[in-house]
């Protein structure tokens, strides 16, 4: 699954992103294969709406806010004091990176005399503000703009201009490898975004390039990425299947990136969508039936047809990661309508949607897409689905998400998901499974543990050395302050609540 980057130094340093941790679909770190489990779905989440042992004077989410109205559209968010302080920078924000109207030219010069520029950068999720800069270039405002903030801007793009340099390059010898071998692939998400959907690769940064392959072309696909020199991070050399079991389905994979020895090129293999089996009733052998050729620089490059990617994406953002990602992937999915507008036939969307089981998926996130962007999405592709169930609440969970996570990613996911936990008691209880994870998961295809009293004195060592510094560092900026942990605490919550109204009932 799915941080961009909030700047090299992070990867540098060891904390990792959402797009660089582990995905629900794993790397064996030892033989670098591809596993997956047969077992029970966890509820692990279930009873986090009730609120934290911590943090109860705080109420849950449910109970502090108004859910808006699904008739209101940019300004969907949670009523509290941050979002009314800085209500107008976000609506400029959405406008500036939505759709261009032209009756909306002059009321957005206006706004841009009124906005609060450094507020404006500040709200925005750093994977955003090189883009937010273009824009605001391109609309002619770079002069009302505080010139250190475009500089900075400029600075995060050269960055991903010079990764972008070493990853292509990676990717080209990679395709050349595998198109020799007769490896199939499907190369997906930021990559094919980056390249297509922005003006410019440098607008839109990626932690890793996700690559789609055939499940019986998985090892030759992993030994021709060995050959080439990319291995597990040290950072996952001690990770344990048993330790995400609780947020993964019977037969889901869990990846881990592989990384370019003595460079910061990350490669992920999947053989699983979020659009297909095991999560919906679609083999992913018909999803290979939809890929085309596109070009990219001086290669073809094959990728998921206009509808397919737009499945996934989708899924991705919303189930995958219940919209933990930010805002950016909300703009990926304008973009790439806004791209294909002429290719998509939404009637044929909407039948697909309601027979593959997306419905709710489908519904909210694109309906939190045209309202916020001006997305051309027409209104009959609503009224083919069906409305998911409570939707005003989960609209709201949606967008507190959205808006809120990446000025909490820097507080130790472990801690937060520690504090989010309803009791004292099982908050400890997550600490105890953090050191030793509980054996009695019974997945036949997990390599098992040849000594767990070794590996969890191997996993504490490595707490030690790794963590340790994440921590302390956490500390010194400001992350682990008393409010930082609740408001942390609270969205994992709420990430627990847009599960359980979207998938308990399914």
């Amino acid at each position: 699954m799915g941080l961009s980057l909030d700047g090299i130094s992070d990867l540098e340093s060891g904390w990792q992103s959402p797009e660089s941790e582990p995905s629900h679909r794993c790397l064996d770190r030892k033989t670098h294969h591809s596993h997956s489990w047969d077992g029970r779905e966890s509820k692990g989440l279930s009873k986090a709406s009730g609120g934290s042992w911590f943090g109860s004077r705080s109420g849950s989410l449910r109970q502090d806010r108004t859910p808006p109205g699904p008739s209101e559209s940019k300004s969907l968010l949670p009523s509290s004091p941050c979002y009314q302080e800085s209500s107008r920078e976000r609506e400029f924000l959405l406008q500036l990176l939505g759709r261009q109207r032209p009756e909306r030219s002059l009321a957005l010069q206006a706004a841009a005399q009124q906005v609060d520029w450094r507020r404006l950068f500040r709200i925005t999720p750093p994977d955003l503000t090189a883009y937010l800069a273009y824009k605001t270039s391109e609309h002619g405002f770079a002069g009302q703009c505080p010139v250190e903030l475009l500089r900075e801007a400029g600075h995060a793009r050269l960055a991903t201009a010079a990764r972008w340099l070493r990853l292509r390059f990676e990717l080209q010898n990679l395709v050349s490898e595998f198109t020799r071998h007769e490896v199939e692939f499907v190369i997906l998400k930021g990559a094919v975004l980056a390249f297509l959907a922005y003006p410019d690769s440098s607008l839109r940064s990626v932690s890793d390039i996700d690559l789609l392959v055939r499940p019986e072309g998985l090892a030759k696909a992993l030994k021709l990425i060995e050959e080439a020199g990319f291995k597990c991070p040290k950072r996952f050399e001690f990770a344990n299947p048993l330790i995400v079991k609780d947020f993964v389905v019977p037969g889901e994979e869990i990846s881990l990136p592989l990384e370019k020895t003595g460079t910061q090129a990350l490669i992920e293999l999947h053989t699983q969508l979020e659009s297909a089996e095991p999560w919906f009733a679609l083999p992913t052998a018909k999803v290979w039936k939809r890929v085309e050729q596109v070009d990219w620089n001086d290669l073809r490059i094959p990728i998921l047809d206009a509808h397919e990617f737009l499945f996934h994406l989708v899924q991705h953002l919303s189930r995958g990661h219940f919209f933990s990602l930010g805002l950016r992937p909300l703009l990926d999915v304008h973009l790439w309508i806004e791209l294909q507008e002429k290719r998509l036939d939404w009637e044929w969307i909407g039948r697909e949607t309601v027979r593959r089981g997306y419905s709710d998926w489908m519904y909210l996130t694109l309906k939190m897409v045209k309202d916020s962007f001006g997305t051309g999405i027409p209104a009959e592709f609503f009224r083919q689905l069906k409305a998911p169930p409570r939707l005003d609440e989960v609209e709201s969970l949606a967008y507190e998400q959205v808006w809120m996570n990446h000025l909490h990613s820097r507080v130790p996911p472990q801690l937060a998901m520690t504090f989010s936990q309803p009791s004292l008691g099982q908050a400890v209880s997550s600490l105890f499974r953090r050191m030793a994870p509980g054996v009695s998961f019974d997945g036949r295809t997990i390599p098992p543990l040849k000594a767990p009293w070794l590996g969890s004195f191997r996993r504490v060592l490595r707490d030690l050395k790794v963590k340790a510094p994440v921590y302390v560092r956490a500390w010194r900026n400001g992350s682990l302050a008393w409010s930082s942990l609740q408001q942390a605490a609270r969205l994992v919550r709420g990430r627990g609540e847009i599960r359980n109204i979207l998938l308990n009932r399914q």
